[in-house]
């Protein structure tokens, strides 16, 4: 068996292929797929290391470590050797496990399906975000759909939370004859906010359900709900205290993150397409009536 620790020379074959392929990636991210490489690159796969006649590639080394969840950052000769030395053990281990037929256990068997499954589901995923790049339009496009004027305005809010509507119009009935909100609140409210005086503090429309930020939103400074606000938790009296503006971050700042969530968006579409066209059936599932299927149940009639 032939391995990285008996041989100085391949040590130095796999610190130039890895190094190699790792020099690839990283000016590939940079945009810079152009630029000279500073050492002649073979081309495809190579063999690092064999074991018991099993050939392991430079990309098998790379696709292992990536597996690992990349805990090796491969950046030096030292980090290489260890990585191949991993590799060593488990491919001598696995090779045991089919000598002894561990690898036709069931559950090994429905493992090693699912692992399939996974790389190849990573893999279309990789390659659909080299097809769809998240483009700076988008990005810019989402950041200033999230920081307009209006959500970019704060509420420093106070709110009286009563079962009934009547309730909620008798106090709004004894705030406009002078009675103290925050009086009223610690007596009536049924939100943990009461003790406060119902101070919920600085908030914005987003942070809040739609009525209550509908209705925030709709008050002037130092004015109070006319008329009780609805919500699914029950009936709220709003005091708008103060209102100011906040200043959006840097676009720059926050780019990495809108990015994200914009894959994420193009992920959850591809998907929910990929289901649309496909053909799964849950083994006992029951079909919904066709009476039943196009509505929720606890839709309220139109």
């Amino acid at each position: 068996m032939k391995t990285i620790i008996q041989s100085k020379t391949k040590t130095l074959v796999i610190s130039l292929f890895l190094a190699g392929a790792l020099q690839t990636s990283v000016q590939a991210e940079d945009g810079q797929e152009n630029a000279p490489a500073t050492t002649p690159q073979p081309t495809g796969p190579q063999t690092l290391v064999t074991i018991n006649g099993q050939d392991i590639t430079d990309l098998e080394a790379l696709a292992f470590n990536a597996l690992q969840g990349g805990q090796n950052r491969l950046d030096s000769q030292q980090a290489q050797v260890q990585l191949l030395n991993q590799l060593v053990n488990t491919t001598l281990l696995a090779q045991q496990a089919k000598k002894t037929g561990v690898d036709k256990l069931p559950q090994v068997l429905a493992a090693l399906k699912m692992a399939d499954i996974q790389v190849l589901a990573e893999a279309q995923v990789n390659a659909f975000f080299e097809q769809s790049p998240v483009t700076d339009e988008e990005i810019k496009a989402a950041y200033d759909k999230k920081y307009t004027a209006q959500n970019l305005q704060e509420y420093k809010v106070r709110h009286i939370l009563v079962k009934e509507e009547k309730e909620a119009q008798e106090i709004i009935d004894a705030l406009s004859k002078g009675e103290d909100f925050a009086k009223l609140a610690r007596e009536h409210s049924q939100d943990a906010s009461k003790d406060a005086g119902g101070e919920l503090g600085w908030v914005g429309r987003s942070q809040v359900v739609k009525p209550f930020g509908d209705a925030m939103a709709a008050l002037e400074k130092g004015k109070h709900s006319s008329a009780p606000v609805q919500t699914q938790f029950g009936w709220h009296v709003i005091d708008v205290v103060d209102i100011r503006t906040q200043e959006p971050p840097p676009l720059e700042q926050v780019k990495d993150q809108f990015k994200l969530q914009i894959r994420q968006q193009k992920l959850a579409q591809m998907v929910t397409e990929l289901r649309k066209s496909a053909k799964i059936e849950v083994e006992g599932a029951q079909t919904a009536p066709a009476a039943a299927a196009g509505k929720p149940a606890d839709s309220p009639a139109q």
